[in-house]
């Protein structure tokens, strides 16, 4: 297993933990990733999981930019069209970082809104 595959893993059982259903892994098309998608109750979280062995180059949520959170939007627009969820469902964008060889786990709910500034 890759360090990216183990970093989503880790995310994937914190969430579990947490009572989220883990609905997709890598959920892809061609311009587009999401790295988990997950359901809890009435809510779909669509996570991006950030992994760093040490976080003094940078914050790994910083990792996530304009570019990619276009990305994530295009594809949770997609999954809910494709699942007949569009409009039907409380819908989130979280961000998990894990860092250290410790593996610290930061979830950060709500990481961004589709309404922010994408800068």
């Amino acid at each position: 297993m890759n360090f990216r595959d183990k970093g989503e893993r880790i995310a994937a059982e914190f969430l579990k933990r947490k009572g989220y259903q883990i609905l997709a892994h890598n959920f892809k098309k061609r311009d587009f990733e999401i790295d988990l998608i997950a359901r809890r109750k009435n809510l779909i979280v669509f996570v991006e999981v950030k992994r760093r062995v040490s976080s003094d180059f940078m914050d790994p949520i910083k990792g996530i930019d304009r570019k990619k959170r276009i990305n994530i939007i295009k594809g949770a627009k997609y999954f809910l069209l494709l699942n007949d969820l569009y409009n039907k469902t409380d819908v989130r964008f979280d961000a998990i970082t894990i860092s250290g060889y410790d593996e610290k786990i930061h979830h950060y709910e709500d990481a961004f809104r589709v309404a922010d500034p994408l800068t």
